[in-house]
């Protein structure tokens, strides 16, 4: 260690360690990159500007750094294999700089002149590109004339006379990345317009000090600088198209269950067509009237006329009912439970507001799950309790089932149960903004339905 600093001085050894962690750092950025990239693709199907630029930058940057790195390594050395291997490292630095400096053209190209169809510019870009090839070959030609640079008796890498010819073409080149940007700021889109000025204005910079400061190389730190911003403004980037792709995708739901809802409607529409509800509630009340002797039967076809009632009417509607429309619906279809399943149906009640709108046939397709899969389900029966509340300015509703004994459900109930809790949840946050809730408890089930306080 001793004998490195003392060879290349303090300066250039922070450099090392400083262009050691831009390596380091640079690799996980990368890998994060790729990490997401194929995420997008192959789950969110999102695709970010500039990718595989910022891609093509990094793996550019990480050759940058280590080529310099090992010029750094080997200054001083003096051996035959430490000549050449220093000639490799600066050779490789500047060849990577006069990449990117093509490169940064060619984005310019694609992402302004081809998108925009300027023509004009296109071939500008092009003139501009192949102004980098008296500088290609005066790389070339100087590890046999020494034009660019040269080490001394030393190994000790200096400037060479023509160095100015690469460090003036550059800087021309970047000015006239920055002017066309400024130019056609307005006509490059936002996330462009940000990676553009970073690859621009940071190596500028860089540019500059190292004009005026031959002491340690800047053009290191500003690659750095300019991949981690880069990545700080993908990852903002590809967050909004997250967000985006999320919301999209929550529109496209919204607007598949209002036609599904729309559907149901019709459907129901067509079956009040066809069923003619009041020839069969006119044949009910018919039949209730001879059963007036026997007070079980008339009280049974009763509510069973009631639970036929409210339903046509539920399905013959679009609008909100109010609750305690519902609950009658509820009160008469389970009284003929009650009949059928005798003491081992037990109901309770807990009803603190119904003062309020709710969509029709929301809570008694759960109380019929609470019954037919959950109580009817296990040979012990059980209890249906249905509470009301009102909870931080919003309507609580809960149907809760309590169960005993072992469960008889099939796989086929359990479909049809969840088929008819996916079409509440739908008429709620299509009519009334409302969520439903399944909560699987030890003994049964609350199914808890959310809505913004609305009263009558």
């Amino acid at each position: 260690m001793e004998e490195l600093l003392d060879r290349i001085g303090i300066i250039f050894f922070v450099q090392l360690i400083i262009m050691t962690f831009n390596v380091i750092f640079i690799l996980i950025m990368i890998v994060s990159l790729l990490i997401d990239r194929r995420s997008d693709r192959t789950k969110n199907n999102i695709r970010v500007p500039l990718t595989e630029e910022i891609m093509v930058f990094y793996s550019a940057t990480i050759l940058y750094n280590l080529f310099d790195s090992g010029t750094i390594l080997l200054t001083g050395i003096t051996s035959p294999v430490g000549k050449i291997m220093i000639q490799i490292t600066v050779f490789g630095y500047y060849a990577v700089g006069a990449f990117q400096t093509i490169f940064f053209l060619q984005v310019i190209q694609k992402h302004i002149a081809e998108k925009n169809g300027l023509k004009l510019l296109k071939k500008i870009i092009f003139a501009f590109q192949l102004f980098q090839i008296p500088c290609i070959v005066l790389l070339a030609a100087t590890p046999f004339t020494d034009a660019l640079y040269y080490f001394d008796e030393g190994n000790i890498y200096t400037r060479g006379a023509f160095y100015p010819v690469w460090y003036y073409t550059t800087i021309i080149s970047f000015t006239f990345i920055i002017v066309v940007f400024i130019i056609f700021f307005k006509k490059t889109e936002r996330f462009t317009r940000a990676v553009i000025t970073i690859c621009a204005i940071v190596p500028m910079i860089s540019f500059l000090l190292n004009f005026t400061y031959t002491g340690i190389s800047f053009n290191n730190i500003s690659v750095f600088i300019t991949s981690l911003l880069l990545f700080v403004m993908y990852e903002q980037r590809r967050a909004k198209e997250t967000g985006k792709k999320i919301n999209e995708t929550e529109r496209v739901l919204v607007q598949l269950m209002e036609k599904e809802l729309e559907l149901e409607q019709n459907k129901n529409a067509l079956l009040m067509a066809q069923i003619q509800p009041h020839f069969i509630n006119n044949s009910l009340m018919a039949i209730r009237a001879r059963c007036s002797d026997y007070p079980e039967i008339y009280e049974s076809i009763t509510n069973f006329s009631m639970y036929l009632r409210s339903n046509f009417e539920a399905l013959g509607t679009a609008k909100l009912i109010t609750f305690e429309q519902e609950m009658d619906n509820i009160e008469a279809y389970l009284a003929l439970e009650q009949q059928n399943f005798g003491d081992r149906l037990n109901v309770e009640y807990d009803i603190g507001c119904d003062d309020f709108m709710i969509p029709a046939l929301t809570v008694q397709p759960l109380v019929e799950n609470a019954v037919r899969h959950g109580v009817a389900a296990h040979t012990g029966g059980g209890t249906v309790c249905i509470r009301s509340f009102r909870s931080g300015g919003k309507i609580i509703i809960e149907v809760t089932d309590e169960s005993s004994g072992e469960s008889s459900i099939t796989e086929h109930q359990s479909k049809r149960r969840g088929i008819g809790i996916e079409n509440v949840r739908a008429r709620l946050s299509s009519m009334s903004c409302g969520e439903l809730e399944i909560i699987h408890a030890e003994r049964g089930t609350v199914a808890r339905i959310t809505m913004i306080n609305g009263n009558l």
